[in-house]
């Protein structure tokens, strides 16, 4: 069997890990991807919204206390993508 690769999020460091586990699941090793992982996600979420650079992203919390979500922020973006048309 070979060895099995992660992505783990650390809240409590605030890193994003490429984990490597051996056959018994011990990890093997473990390589920090945070900044090339936002990277990915922003180029991502500027490619899917037609946004430019220089455009501001805004992600703001729901004052209700409920969690913010992948809808919302879609809402959020879409309705900041009009603006600009």
């Amino acid at each position: 069997m070979p060895n099995t690769q992660t992505l783990e999020y650390n809240k409590d460091k605030g890193t994003i890990s490429l984990c490597t586990y051996t056959d018994d699941g011990f990890l093997d090793s473990e390589i920090n991807i945070t900044e090339e992982a936002v990277n990915l996600v922003l180029d991502k979420l500027y490619d899917d919204y037609n946004l430019d650079e220089g455009d501001e992203l805004l992600i703001v919390k729901d004052k209700s206390g409920s969690k913010t979500s992948k809808d919302s922020i879609k809402r959020l973006i879409c309705n900041n993508n009009s603006k600009k048309n």
